[in-house]
């Protein structure tokens, strides 16, 4: 973590708006981001070729002759015969995060004071930060997740870790609270709110493959009606 401009923080106090907005069905799109804001997106995660390239959940779903929609599950465009490899789990690939990163931040006048939350299922978050070195309380949020929060500057969203190896956030906001950006760790998208705006720039980036959603939407294993496993 040296040089990367990153402390932690109190997470209870940091993330306490949190929690009130978040609400819904099993699976809502505001059972991970809060409710309010103006729009929401879902970026989708890449699947991989056998060669470990990148193939888009719209080109599966075309090669397969499956329908593609904003509550499309994996497994539903799939089945259990597809060779490609499966999206990651709760997680964003760098070159995804780093599009994303850049239209967030254009979004903002002072990308200076972010913060990131490390949900503690990770491994990795008890290796970088072990529960005896630890001095600030966690987010604590529904569905049983506990996050160590940091704070700093937006850029270093890609330097969580050291040497060659990077991690993820599961969540980003500013300290605006303009927007939000949830990683479920159960989910193989990352899920997006803020102004209409902001959101139209996510779904039309060529770098991401993104969706605009409800906030009632689902991600729920049972949620693609179209497609069906």
């Amino acid at each position: 973590m040296q040089g990367t401009d990153l402390t932690i923080v109190d997470g209870e106090s940091a993330g306490a708006w949190i929690e009130p907005r978040l609400g819904g069905e099993f699976g809502a799109v505001t059972l991970q981001v809060p409710k309010g804001y103006e729009a929401y997106a879902r970026i989708l995660h890449p699947a991989q070729d056998s060669g470990g390239n990148p193939v888009r959940w719209v080109e599966v779903a075309n090669a397969l002759g499956a329908t593609p929609h904003r509550e499309m599950q994996w497994h539903a465009l799939t089945g259990s015969t597809d060779p490609v490899g499966d999206p990651s789990l709760g997680e964003m690939e760098p070159v995804e995060l780093d599009a994303l990163c850049e239209i967030l931040a254009a979004s903002l006048s002072d990308s200076s004071g972010c913060f990131l939350g490390l949900c503690d299922i990770w491994a990795w978050v008890d290796e970088l930060f072990p529960l005896e070195e630890r001095r600030q309380p966690l987010l604590e949020l529904l569905l049983e997740r506990n996050y160590v929060v940091l704070q700093g500057p937006l850029t270093a969203v890609r330097k969580i870790g050291d040497g060659p190896w990077a991690y993820s956030p599961s969540l980003i906001w500013p300290a605006d609270h303009s927007w939000f950006v949830a990683s479920e760790v159960d989910f193989d998208s990352t899920l997006v709110g803020g102004s209409a705006e902001l959101i139209q720039a996510i779904v039309e980036s060529p770098e991401l493959e993104a969706w605009q959603v409800e906030p009632s939407d689902s991600l729920a294993a049972d949620a693609d009606k179209i497609n069906r496993a």
